[in-house]
């Protein structure tokens, strides 16, 4: 399974620029929309080859992810099942998000052949795209309590790394911060309707996480009084 992964977020790399490359040489005119504006109406044309951009930055993430697991492996002073674990968890997250990427590759190839596909339906691309990484962010809050304290994911603080209690205490509470500012993105998309949801996904992501953050030092910090 650990190895599925990994082969699988090779082909979601891959694959955008394939599907790309079909659509540049047999499907799209030499002039397509390369920018929408606000109401989803296109205010920029330009040359069909400008689709490949998005598609190199999907296949350069992959790899770059690639070679900071390398990096990370090497790198890291935990004992390997510890690694292995925390490698696989960051594993099932990028895939994600590479499935997120390959869907708005595929949406953004339709859009630029028939430019009216938009036109009428930008309330619902944004509700589409709050949601997912509002359900991103729900499942990256399930995954952080289940990390062990090493040296590349996690809640890292001086005083979380410290035991691996005091770090399950810290992870859980940003874990629960993450999860409430996905259902609050999930909600903004929903009710906005519009990209002024990232300003409330930012907003929410840095509350919470800053509340769960002070409210895990100061328990820790009460905790080792205590045992003095």
């Amino acid at each position: 399974m650990k190895k599925f992964k990994r082969i699988l977020i090779i082909l979601l790399g891959v694959l955008p620029m394939v599907c790309t490359a079909v659509a540049v040489f047999f499907i799209l005119p030499d002039t397509v929309a390369a920018h929408f504006g606000i109401n989803g109406t296109p205010d920029r044309y330009g040359s069909k080859y400008e689709a490949f951009i998005f598609p190199a930055v999907i296949l350069g993430i992959a790899l770059f992810y690639f070679l900071f697991r390398k990096f990370a492996k090497r790198s890291s002073t935990d004992d390997n099942s510890r690694t292995e674990r925390n490698l696989d968890i960051i594993d099932t997250v990028i895939m994600m998000i590479m499935v997120l990427f390959n869907a708005l590759c595929v949406f953004l190839l339709t859009v630029m052949g028939d430019p009216s596909t938009m036109k009428d339906k930008v309330s619902m691309i944004f509700v589409i795209i709050s949601t997912i990484i509002g359900v991103l962010f729900i499942f990256l809050g399930n995954i952080l309590p289940k990390t062990k304290p090493n040296s590349f994911v996690g809640v890292r603080m001086s005083w979380s790394m410290d035991s691996d209690k005091h770090w399950y205490i810290t992870n859980r509470n940003c874990g629960i911060a993450m999860v409430l500012s996905g259902i609050c993105t999930v909600i903004a998309g929903l009710i906005v309707r519009n990209g002024t949801y990232i300003i409330y996904m930012i907003i929410s992501l840095i509350l919470f996480l800053t509340v769960a953050t002070i409210y895990s030092y100061v328990i820790i910090k009460r905790e080792k009084k205590q045992q003095e």
